[in-house]
């Protein structure tokens, strides 16, 4: 079994532009399209000062580059335009969650270890940054409770993550409730004999909350306990939500990945097929 991917989001007008996947020539453009409509409740700046970061003209530059597991961290472009085109990418991915508004985000970090932030502003010479994460874990000062996601429904968003030593399904959760804006979607996921599962087991929120309510996400990544690539075939998707368990099949072909999935509330899946 992997271990649980748990990440939290602030809400309004933003893109989970890393997913913690790196960026891949198989990656489509409309992946970043989609995910402003998707985290449009995102609002990273009542999070994260960004005005409080100064630098010259292109340079990416960061609140601190030393920082505590699962602490939060601002990242912000100095320069760049609302209208430009902006990627960004984290080395190595896998470990980070990062969170982007035009040319500002927020990452977190879940391993220790050394890591670069890199992004480019319309296809231009790559910004960097390279922030060192400690051993020690992050503690919040607000204090949090738990709620229960009773009478909420989840709508999983599949995408394909490729590069040249793995391959795998990557699953975007969002809530239809609304919950304070820096709650942390609570699932664990597991992959195990290639039976996918995952469990929603509640959302942490922060007492009290100043910040607003909306829909939170988490971004599950099925991968691999070894470097691997995703294999063809039929394998079974479980997923449960209030002590309820769906249950579906997911279809991976050379070139497509379809999910064999009925339910019309609870737990939904679209688009229900994707290219791989």
């Amino acid at each position: 079994m992997s271990a649980p991917n748990v990440y939290h989001f602030c809400s309004d007008d933003a893109t989970k532009s890393n997913m913690n996947h790196p960026k891949t020539k198989k990656m489509k453009n409309s992946i970043y399209g989609f995910l402003v409509f998707l985290f449009s409740i995102v609002i990273i700046s009542a999070c994260n000062k960004f005005g409080d970061l100064t630098g010259k003209t292109g340079q990416l530059v960061a609140t601190s580059y030393k920082v505590k597991i699962n602490e939060p961290d601002s990242l912000l472009l100095v320069g760049a335009q609302a209208t430009d085109s902006i990627k960004w990418s984290v080395s190595p991915a896998g470990y980070d969650s990062l969170v982007t508004k035009k040319n500002a985000g927020v990452i977190f970090f879940k391993k220790a270890g050394y890591y670069q932030v890199k992004v480019t502003d319309n296809g231009g010479l790559p910004a960097t940054a390279s922030i060192t994460v400690s051993d020690s874990v992050y503690h919040s000062p607000v204090k949090y409770t738990t709620t229960l996601l009773t009478g909420d429904q989840i709508t999983l968003v599949p995408y394909f993550h490729s590069s040249a030593d793995s391959s795998y399904i990557v699953l975007v959760a969002q809530t239809k409730n609304y919950y304070c804006g820096i709650s942390r979607l609570v699932a664990a996921d597991s992959l195990v004999n290639n039976k996918y599962g995952i469990n929603f087991v509640d959302v942490v929120q922060p007492s009290p909350c100043v910040i607003g309510n909306g829909p939170i996400a988490v971004v599950i990544n099925f991968t691999q306990n070894q470097p691997g690539h995703l294999a063809n075939g039929t394998f079974p998707l479980s997923v449960s939500l209030n002590g309820t368990t769906y249950t579906g099949s997911i279809v991976v072909t050379t070139t497509t990945i379809s999910f064999n999935w009925d339910y019309t509330s609870g737990v939904l899946i679209a688009p229900k097929q994707i290219n791989r």
